[in-house]
């Protein structure tokens, strides 16, 4: 899913790094994405721009069908955020197109 979009995905978790930090956790990650890269990700909007973004983000089926996953797991927590996403969508994934 993620396959010749390495540079995305590491912009992904260091986002998901920084919202965990705003939480008041420690961030034990960030450090290791940017190492393994071997340099900080571009921003998402750069990557869209240089069209390295996979091309999936964005499809509405895939992501409301992560969603449902989610309400399904854990609703207390899920159906507030997601109040008209159903409970019981199959999972939508994305077919492996050629990376960039």
């Amino acid at each position: 899913m993620w396959h010749g979009y390495e540079e995305a995905l590491a912009a992904y978790g260091l986002a998901i790094c920084r919202a965990w930090v705003a939480l008041g956790h420690a961030d034990t990650v960030a450090a290791k994405l940017v190492a393994e890269l071997g340099s900080e990700p571009r921003t998402q909007d750069e990557l869209r721009a240089a069209g390295a973004l996979p091309p999936w983000l964005g499809d509405e089926a895939f992501h409301r069908s992560h969603r449902s996953a989610l309400v399904r797991k854990d609703p207390a927590r899920y159906r507030p955020m997601f109040p008209d996403v159903p409970g019981d969508l199959p999972y939508v994934w994305p077919s492996a197109p050629p990376p960039p």
